[in-house]
């Protein structure tokens, strides 16, 4: 063992973060005082292994063997005993234990988040954390990565970096390339980055892109004081693509860069009918962002107009019952054929109180548990979405109810299993657009008759088991107050599945008059069919239900709006590109998979059994009508729907994969290692 002081950014047994570190320091920028555990640990506790050259299902098995053998090697003699000596010169203190192997931060083969690290570690779990991380580097993805890289697995030096943790009042990343020094892209991931320390940031890293070229670093700020806690070469994103899309907030002299696409609630165009509805709400509702359709894509951006008279987090439930109340008597009076105003009338009396009022409520609930566990016990942050695991709510039911149109085992069964699920979720829709036809409608696109089949469980820990090991971390006296916070939070993952439910059945009736209207409008000679209804202009139908008369060129006008959808549908905005050429990395949920991609299609899936499912996104709706081996989507977070749905029904799934869609295309084959989240294409 070295201290970190002593060592030089050139030396060779330093690895990644390491050597980064004494690359920062030696420029006179404030680090951690740590120190580094060389490669010779890894060469003395790891078992004799043939690494592999390629990956299959054989090999994961060894590579299990070998983590669970080296978890269990006994340390050389003295290693304890150095160890613990120099623990104790920061008595008390937490710890981070961080990888910092040979193939990080270099240029090419980053390896962000390949290997493990653990933060905020009490003394007496170092030694079992040095194991963990460790371990990391014999991880499936981690073995996939480099030989996706041309790399050898586990290659010397297999380092350690060991300080105490930095627990700072913000935290983020930032890079700087050298053609714009001044002007850094700085992220906060936590806390509010005060001016001064700011432009301190600011500051380092344009001295060091003159030096280094371009960077990234890891930052957080402790009081007065920056803390720098990595560096590694920055790799830009490549420009985004020209797109048509941009010329409607160019002809309203407004920036782009505020404006973000809304890829994860809608992957594909909206319907013009649809459009008009994305317009009203914006103009009538504040629900704390304005949306825009571009390019017959929606966007949206934050709202600085004054938003509804926020509610408590405890206030939440009672709000959303209320609420729920008054949808189910206003949708028995509109009945199943309702006047299309009387229709958006409904959708627009909830609109705000759900996505302005309740829902920011339920986030604050969840950012609360999250601010608590990063003050009170920083390790167990990642075990956030866990915790909120396992909530009894119309999720959890539709879950029960897919899984018995999943297991029914003849023709009977399945009818009576169908008839179960429509009663509660007939009115949903694979993408969030009222021209879609509901699941009741459709039934047929409920199963398949190659699609269903148990889901393949994986080892999970359930809420209450990871909440009463999360306790033991929390100082007694702060205990109450985390068994309330993480009350209100399991509330909230509860009411955000149920507003979704309730908003689907108010759209499904908004459909249904869309529909009548149609009707109507062929059997006057209007319109060739009903649905091409879906491909006018909102505006003219509300004048066309008031009784106006239809235009002469009223199907002129949906086959305008109908090649206007099948164009935006060929022309999508530019979504990020992933800036590994074999790899992308997200959040993960747990398990691994190895199987061939299928990209999915929302609006007509296909079989996939045994296959990787590959998605820009997955709506709560779909999710229990799935069975595949594992998931990705490049949207989400660990406390969305994916990654929530994925862990209760114990599938491995990666979530915020930005890039995969464009990366990875159907039949390729990759690993999905859902524990590091990861994803790596294979051969």
């Amino acid at each position: 063992m070295n201290l970190f002081a002593d060592l030089q950014g050139a030396d060779a047994r330093l690895g990644g973060k390491a050597r980064s570190l004494a690359l920062l320091a030696a420029a006179g920028l404030p680090t951690p005082m740590g120190f580094v555990i060389t490669d010779g640990l890894f060469r003395a506790i790891a078992p004799s292994l043939a690494l592999p050259e390629r990956i299959d299902d054989a090999v994961l098995a060894e590579l299990d063997r070998a983590r669970a053998d080296l978890m269990a090697a006994p340390f050389p003699a003295g290693f304890a005993q150095e160890l613990a000596a120099r623990l104790a010169r920061d008595a008390g203190a937490l710890w981070s234990v961080r990888s910092s192997f040979a193939g990080e931060d270099v240029a090419g083969s980053l390896g962000a988040g390949v290997y493990e690290s653990r933060v905020a570690v009490h003394a007496d779990e170092v030694e079992r954390a040095i194991r963990q991380v460790l371990a990391s580097a014999l991880s499936p993805g981690a073995v996939a990565y480099a030989l996706a890289h041309g790399l050898r697995p586990a290659a010397p030096p297999l380092s350690l970096l060991l300080h105490p943790y930095v627990r700072g009042e913000a935290e983020g990343s930032a890079a700087c390339v050298r053609e714009r020094p001044d002007d850094p892209i700085i992220q906060v991931r936590a806390g509010a980055l005060a001016a001064a320390a700011a432009t301190r940031l600011r500051s380092a890293l344009g001295a060091l892109v003159q030096m280094q070229g371009a960077v990234e670093v890891e930052w957080v700020v402790r009081g007065e004081n920056l803390v720098f806690l990595q560096m590694r070469p920055y790799q830009p994103p490549p420009a985004l693509a020209p797109w048509r899309g941009w010329a409607d907030l160019e002809a309203a002299s407004e920036s782009r860069a505020s404006w973000q696409w809304d890829q994860a609630h809608n992957p594909l165009p909206l319907s013009p009918v649809h459009a008009g509805l994305v317009a009203l709400v914006d103009e009538r509702c504040r629900i704390g962002i304005r949306q825009r359709v571009l390019g017959q894509y929606l966007f949206w951006a934050p709202d600085a107009r004054p938003g509804p008279v926020p509610i408590s987090v405890q206030d939440a439930p009672a709000r959303f019952a209320a609420l729920r109340a008054e949808v189910e008597s206003r949708l028995a009076t509109l009945g199943n054929e309702p006047a299309l105003e009387e229709a958006i009338d409904l959708l627009l009396a909830v609109e705000e109180p759900i996505f302005g009022i309740i829902q920011p409520a339920l986030r604050a609930a969840r950012a609360n548990l999250g601010e608590f566990l990063r003050q009170a016990a920083p390790s167990a942050v990642p075990a956030l979405g866990q915790l909120l695991a396992g909530v009894r709510s119309m999720a959890s039911e539709r879950r029960q109810r897919a899984a018995e149109l999943r297991s029914a085992r003849n023709m009977e069964e399945r009818a009576r299993a169908q008839d179960h699920y429509l009663v509660l979720f007939g009115d949903e829709t694979p993408v969030w657009d009222v021209a879609i036809p509901t699941c009741r409608e459709a039934p047929q696109t409920l199963y398949s008759e190659e699609t269903y089949g148990p889901d393949a469980p994986v080892a999970a820990v359930g809420a209450e088991q990871r909440a009463e090991e999360v306790e033991k971390q929390i100082a007694p006296a702060r205990r109450e107050e985390w068994r309330r916070l993480l009350r209100l939070a399991r509330e909230a993952a509860g009411l955000g599945e149920d507003d979704d439910w309730l908003y689907a059945r108010v759209q499904a009736a908004l459909r249904r008059a869309l529909l009548s209207l149609g009707k109507r409008l062929n059997r006057m000679g209007a319109l060739s069919e009903p649905i091409a209804v879906f491909f006018l202009p909102l505006p003219l139908l509300r004048s066309l239900a008031a009784g106006a008369p239809a235009p002469v060129d009223l199907r002129a006008q949906v086959e305008a709006g109908r090649a206007a959808w099948e164009a935006a549908c060929r022309d999508p905005p530019p979504a990020p590109a992933a800036l590994d050429t074999v790899s992308v990395r997200g959040v993960g949920t747990g398990g691994r998979a190895l199987g061939r991609v299928v990209l999915h299609r929302p609006v007509s899936p296909r079989p996939v059994p045994g296959r990787i499912l590959l998605a820009p996104t997955l709506l709560p709706s779909e999710l229990p009508l799935l069975v595949a081996a594992a998931l990705v989507t490049e949207t989400g977070g660990p406390l969305d729907h994916v990654a929530a749905q994925a862990r209760e029904r114990h599938l491995p799934a990666v979530v915020g994969a930005a890039g995969a869609c464009r990366l990875f295309h159907d039949g390729d084959l990759v690993l999905v290692d859902a524990d590091r989240g990861l994803v790596v294409r294979l051969g």
